[in-house]
């Protein structure tokens, strides 16, 4: 067995629950992310293959099967934190920046209003109090907070066959890697930093991400219904960071919140609620306020939705700093989607991006 440590640091707060909903280091998060950039470091390898893919997947992670036709299989993975201790984040502290979203309107004069950019982001894990008017956590929520001394050391264990791949794993959640609720916004933005006699991760660059051979063009990404690949134009890989650093993490939510608000609000809907058909905004991400796709929607809670393949991070500069990254994992929506142009709806979005405060992954 191959033994490597860790050091985990969180640059944005984690919305990491155990089962009672409450914020804990917990190790299954881990594991979860460690698995799924896995399956990109892994896919390349077998030609995209699903099945091929899971048939290496549950060797190496395990499997419980419930009606034991498929067996059940031990993990060969070992993971061990320092500590399972709860978060310290148990109220949201004020302070929350707000940006305009023109989208939000006030129903009296109809003129655009702001809304706080960290419940934007966080909507779900935050919420809105309309008594206190500010943001604050879900009931009985409590969450990581981004500072020193709520990292947490990690030690991981492995066969050495699966060295390599595994070492490839690591260093994109080191790259790309978020935990907890809404993560997919930046929030759990968790960096490793490799301990004793660990082999240390590489920094993040374009020359190091093509070097992996996990990026794919835009166009053969969207013809699969998962994320396997960063994706790549003719600019490069599809990967942003912010021209600017930030003071700290809320200052960088901020950021982000106007990027995102930016490039939904620039595709537009053509007519209101209810939509007869989808149209190009809703494919980035669904469900949409106020602009609903019956078509999308099932019973009860069992309603259509599609995550955003989108995602941000936040990364620590060495002066201590933060700078945004936004990359794209892209793949075909699972929701029936004839009519919108996929590959020309991603295009803009990255026209967009290219044209904001952002610069392509030097």
């Amino acid at each position: 067995m191959i033994k490597k440590t860790y050091r985990l640091q969180l640059a944005s707060p984690a919305f990491l629950g155990d089962a009672d909903q409450k914020g804990t280091w917990r190790t299954p998060p881990l594991k979860a992310l460690i698995r799924e950039w896995w399956r990109i470091a892994v896919a390349p390898r077998v030609a995209y293959e699903v099945g091929a893919l899971k048939t290496q997947e549950k060797g190496l992670f395990g499997t419980a099967a419930d009606d034991g036709s498929d067996g059940n299989q031990q993990s060969k993975i070992r993971l061990a934190l320092s500590d399972w201790r709860a978060g310290s984040c148990k109220q949201w502290e004020p302070g929350e920046a707000r940006v305009t979203h023109d989208e939000v309107k006030n129903p009296k004069t109809g003129q655009p209003i702001q809304v706080g950019a960290e419940l934007y982001l966080g909507f779900g894990a935050l919420l809105y109090d309309k008594d206190s008017r500010r943001t604050v956590i879900k009931e009985n929520g409590v969450a990581l907070q981004a500072k020193e001394e709520d990292e947490n050391t990690l030690k991981l264990a492995h066969p050495e066959e699966h060295d390599e791949a595994l070492t490839l794993a690591l260093t994109l959640a080191h790259w790309f890697g978020t935990i907890g609720g809404r993560s997919r916004n930046g929030w759990g933005s968790l960096g490793w930093e490799a301990l004793a006699d660990s082999p240390a991760l590489p920094v993040l660059s374009k020359a190091a991400l093509e070097h992996t051979g996990c990026t794919r063009t835009l166009a053969r990404c969207l013809d699969l219904d998962w994320p396997h690949a960063i994706g790549t134009d003719a600019k490069g890989a599809l990967v942003w960071r912010s021209k600017d650093t930030f003071r700290d993490w809320r200052a960088a939510m901020k950021f982000l919140a106007q990027t995102k608000i930016g490039f939904r609000v620039d595709l537009g809907f053509v007519g209101g609620q209810p939509h007869r058909e989808p149209q190009a905004r809703h494919v980035l991400a669904y469900p949409v306020t106020n602009h609903k796709v019956p078509a999308w929607e099932g019973k009860d809670k069992d309603k259509g939705r599609l995550a955003n393949t989108l995602r941000f991070k936040l990364q620590p500069e060495p002066d201590g700093s933060l700078r945004a990254l936004i990359y794209h994992t892209p793949c075909k929506p699972t929701l029936p989607h004839q009519g919108v142009d996929l590959l020309g709806t991603w295009q803009r979005v990255h026209d967009f991006l290219d044209n904001a405060a952002l610069t392509r992954l030097p």
